[in-house]
């Protein structure tokens, strides 16, 4: 059975992929999920501010930030990334191919930006070289340093908390989901992108918030960490 439920934030608890209100339905699920006993953890691209913020709203308490960068459990900082990203920043923007995102002012590691041409992650990639993982949520194109992501927030928690991996039940939607869904029992919304879907154990058919509240189901009813 399941003991911990990791949960992703955008196109995961909303309505879909491009629009940013929560799913009702998505919502009832995650109280279901904590009422039965597990504990939910956030797990987003967003920055810590934020993440905290809109995590306090769902009722979670534990965060998972900027993509895997920085932990919050029980109230305490755990920084996972280091570094001074305003070189990289520097770089990013000199493209001329994306628009920074108005939370890069509150962000340490994971820099957020708005594309403005369908090549933008090539071009940011070949600027900024390979000590930097640059990938796309969907919602946005996000650099930090290489070696750290989701799935590495995850593994942490299991092992400072003595918390298998396999009874850790992950959701979530998009390529910056990999990490967490392929170290966790990966549970992919229907509308999740190809390579959510190629590492994941299930499948839900619904997509994003239904697609959750498939997944809280699966994970109550015991068929996942099986």
């Amino acid at each position: 059975m399941c003991k911990v439920l990791v949960v992703d934030l955008d196109g995961t608890l909303t309505l879909g992929r491009n629009t940013y209100e929560l799913s009702a339905e998505a919502l009832l699920a995650l109280r279901r999920a904590r009422d039965a006993g597990l504990w939910v953890i956030l797990a987003t691209a967003n920055g810590l501010d934020f993440a905290i913020t809109i995590a306090r709203y769902l009722g979670i308490r534990d965060v998972i930030a900027e993509n895997g960068c920085i932990v919050r459990v029980g109230g305490v900082e755990h920084h996972l990334c280091s570094g001074d990203m305003s070189s990289v920043d520097r770089a990013v923007l000199s493209t001329g191919v994306v628009e920074p995102s108005p939370q890069n002012k509150c962000r340490k590691y994971d820099l957020a930006y708005v594309p403005k041409t369908t090549d933008a992650v090539e071009r940011v990639k070949n600027v900024v070289g390979g000590d930097y993982v640059v990938e796309s949520s969907g919602y946005a194109i996000h650099v930090r340093p290489a070696g750290v992501d989701k799935g590495t927030a995850v593994v942490w928690i299991c092992e400072k908390f003595a918390v298998s991996c396999d009874r850790v039940a992950v959701v979530g939607d998009s390529d910056v989901d990999v990490g967490m869904l392929k170290v966790g029992w990966g549970i992919a919304v229907g509308n999740a992108t190809p390579a959510a879907k190629a590492v994941s154990k299930l499948v839900v058919e619904s997509p994003s918030g239904l697609g959750f509240r498939e997944a809280v189901e699966l994970v109550l009813s015991g068929e996942a960490c099986r």
